[in-house]
């Protein structure tokens, strides 16, 4: 993890956890460099991502200020947080439904943009937040990129083992938004009827030299999902 990211990250929680509820606004950037004994570039960079996250806006003058986001439980579309930073707070479980390596077809070979025959880490699993279902997740990772996992990682946060464990750094994310009926089977896992409408998020994240190494697609409860991004 680079080290504005690190600060990012420290702020986007302190910014979750109320520390600046009364202020409404994050410390200057001197006093920031003071803090964390960082750059200038280093804070600057930083708040670029906490800005293009949707969490902070800048008033001319006056500093960075927090946005303030009517739904606390809401899927940000900007950026690769996942559902373990986009929901402060409270309990994510991940229930892993199966896992296994497979070998890309010609199909999964083309939305992963890699070679048939490319060893391909296959994974369900039910995300559940505060102990009620909330989506349904089919992913992809390249085994030639993420080389291990596991049925206790996937049950973690594959992200952050991602990013700390293997020290690899995200660059960006596309995402397209769709809707469909739930089939019989994500129903029964989302605790909902069957045909039922289903919210999905199709999840291409790319490493920062610009690799594609997981493609998801989600399928979100409608009862609780929400999306949020910042439009200029």
């Amino acid at each position: 993890m680079t080290k504005y990211e690190f600060v990012a990250n420290q702020l986007a929680d302190r910014i979750n956890n109320n520390e600046f509820k009364y202020t409404k606004k994050i410390p200057t950037e001197d006093q920031l460099m003071q803090e964390y004994n960082v750059s200038k570039n280093t804070i600057r960079n930083a708040i670029k991502i906490l800005t293009k996250l949707g969490l902070l806006y800048p008033v001319q003058g006056s500093g960075m200020f927090i946005r303030e986001i009517k739904k606390y439980d809401t899927i940000f579309l900007s950026g690769t947080r996942g559902i373990t930073k986009d929901h402060p707070g409270t309990h994510i479980e991940n229930k892993c439904l199966h896992i296994e390596v497979i070998e890309a077809d010609e199909k999964i070979a083309q939305f992963m943009l890699c070679e048939q025959g490319t060893p391909i880490y296959y994974i369900e699993r039910l995300r559940i937040v505060d102990e009620v279902p909330y989506a349904v997740e089919y992913t992809y990772y390249n085994k030639n990129i993420i080389h291990y996992l596991n049925k206790e990682i996937v049950e973690s946060s594959i992200y952050q083992y991602i990013k700390e464990d293997l020290k690899l750094t995200f660059g960006f994310a596309d995402k397209y938004i769709s809707a469909r009926k739930l089939t019989e089977r994500e129903s029964e896992l989302l605790k909902l009827q069957k045909d039922d409408p289903a919210i999905i998020i199709e999840d291409n994240v790319y490493l920062a030299n610009g690799t594609l190494f997981n493609s998801s697609q989600i399928t979100y409860n409608y009862q609780l999902a929400h999306f949020f991004m910042t439009a200029e």
